[in-house]
């Protein structure tokens, strides 16, 4: 079954923002921290699909700044740092970054990236989000719930 937290999600890594926005208007406490969870779990697919641990650091650096550019309209809705932090936490290199309003900005940024560089089908966004909530799943069963961007297993069977 299909929650609102993965389908509001699903609309904004669609680009359907209106159905996003609407989902997210009818959010209670719990929708959000499932919706904050798969946000998480997304970007750890996401990373982990394009980034390896112990690599160079320069593309990274690369990509949050392409991303940054493409989705911080201000410029300064998302803190390189942070961006870079995720990246690396995703990666299993930093500790986990707690959920707080910057860094799901940034994770969202971060997320749009990545999957816009790949250019995925439906059937490949599909995969990705069904992994992520395998992610989210698992990171539940972390004694401290601040551990989302924890490395995990790879979910890919």
């Amino acid at each position: 079954m299909v929650t609102d937290p993965q389908a509001a999600l699903r609309g904004l890594l669609t680009g359907r923002l209106r159905g996003h926005e609407r989902r997210l208007g009818r959010f209670a406490e719990s929708d959000w921290r499932r919706y904050g969870d798969l946000l998480a779990g997304a970007l750890l697919v996401a990373v982990r699909r394009r980034f390896v641990a112990g690599q160079d650091r320069a593309p990274v650096i690369r990509f949050v700044a392409s991303a940054r550019e493409r989705y911080d309209a201000t410029g300064r809705d998302v803190d390189p740092v942070l961006a870079e932090a995720l990246v690396w936490a995703a990666l299993g290199e930093r500790p986990p970054v707690p959920h707080d309003a910057a860094a799901i900005v940034a994770r969202t940024v971060l997320l749009l990236g990545l999957l816009e560089d790949e250019g995925l089908t439906d059937r490949e966004l599909d995969e990705v989000l069904v992994a992520a909530a395998h992610a989210a799943d698992d990171s539940a069963h972390v004694t401290d719930p601040q551990q989302t961007g924890a490395p995990a297993e790879s979910h890919r069977r």
